[in-house]
């Protein structure tokens, strides 16, 4: 892995949404609840996210609502249209469904990747960080811009809105998560009557704080405590690294949860947590989320793989920081088993990210 300081980043956990469409969707299929997937479609919110067709070639066939399919996960702050510079896109994931749709593969793509960024036509521009996309022409660019690199077709562009994200850890009574080595978040200040670990830190004035300590072990994360471990990147080894393993780490935790809690037995518990990941959730305006979450009915915790694209080196680019520049071998060879839908492939070669235990 490849160390990399940087400036503090606000990042939420955008694989959340992953329990959200591929977990509980799919129990709400499972158990043949048409009303609840009904509801399950009316509250998430709708968009114009994918491209438009370009006047001569581009997209013509409509997106997938069965396997092979790819998704690209956007993490916003605050619920936003995908138009340009609303909201930020601090993390992009994306995720490889294969023909079986037994499996799904889901692909961490670092914020600050050095990728040619599409145009506002299409093409492939200059390189800058890859969440400069959806900063300059919203989801339909970003999603422009990974086909591009990948020599893909983004099926179903989806943008989280992580408010949600404490609440539906909640609904499921928190999630255990294993940390290898106590770590201090020194840029986390609680307040004197909070009851979570805590170690003496000096905030930037100087002033004596306390900071929030996640101590080596098993540790329970309730809705607050799971945003501070998944937006911790200062204090850990491999800094973007390591918060990308905790970000992975968590979404399994919760899909086990889930999955533990037989909600298909418990209708309502089902109902509150089908709208709470709904909630988060905006998609195209054309997604037929009821359909989507049928066809990924077989998808349970064990099936997701976690990988992330993989990075040669951090470089300072003038006028555009600290960047991170992909392997060009190694992402060639992750794109084409993406194409061949043979990622299993690939991960035989490649060993997947063990989201068992995090930093």
């Amino acid at each position: 892995m490849v160390e990399r300081p940087g400036r503090q980043r606000r990042r939420r956990l955008a694989v959340a949404v992953v329990v959200a469409l591929l977990i509980t969707g799919s129990v709400a299929a499972v158990a043949g609840m048409h009303l609840l997937g009904g509801r399950y479609e009316g509250a998430v919110k709708r968009a114009d996210l994918l491209p438009a067709p370009a006047r001569s070639g581009g997209r013509t066939e409509p997106p997938r609502v069965r396997g092979p399919m790819n998704l690209l996960l956007i993490g916003s702050d605050s619920r936003t249209s995908g138009k340009p510079g609303d909201g930020r896109s601090d993390v992009v994931i994306l995720v490889h469904v294969p023909a079986s749709t037994r499996q799904a593969y889901v692909i961490s793509v670092p914020r600050d990747t050095y990728l040619p960024i599409a145009t506002a036509d299409g093409e492939r521009g200059n390189r800058n960080k890859v969440n400069a996309a959806y900063a300059w022409g919203g989801a339909p660019r970003l999603v422009q811009t990974l086909d591009l690199f990948g020599g893909i077709t983004v099926d179903w562009p989806v943008i989280v809105d992580f408010a949600g994200v404490r609440k539906l850890t909640e609904l499921v009574g928190g999630v255990d998560v294993v940390v290898d080595k106590t770590a201090v978040d020194r840029y986390r200040f609680l307040p004197e009557n909070s009851p979570y670990p805590s170690a003496p830190c000096t905030d930037p004035q100087g002033r004596s704080r306390r900071c929030v300590v996640f101590t080596a072990g098993k540790v329970h994360l309730d809705g607050k405590l799971a945003e501070y471990y998944v937006r911790q990147r200062r204090g850990l080894p491999n800094d973007d690294f390591d918060r990308a393993k905790r970000h992975q780490q968590y979404l399994r935790a919760l899909a086990e949860k889930v999955a533990e809690k037989n909600l298909v037995t418990d209708p309502l518990a089902l109902d509150r947590l089908v709208r709470a990941a709904a909630g988060m959730l905006t998609v195209d305006r054309s997604m037929p989320v009821q359909r989507l979450a049928f066809t990924l009915r077989g998808l349970r915790p064990k099936d997701l793989t976690f990988l992330t694209l993989p990075i040669a080196e951090n470089r300072d680019v003038p006028g555009v920081g600290s960047v991170m520049v992909p392997d060009a071998d190694r992402c060639r060879e992750l794109f084409a088993a993406l194409r061949a839908d043979r990622l299993d492939r690939y991960v035989r070669r490649y060993p997947p990210n063990d989201v068992s235990h995090g930093r």
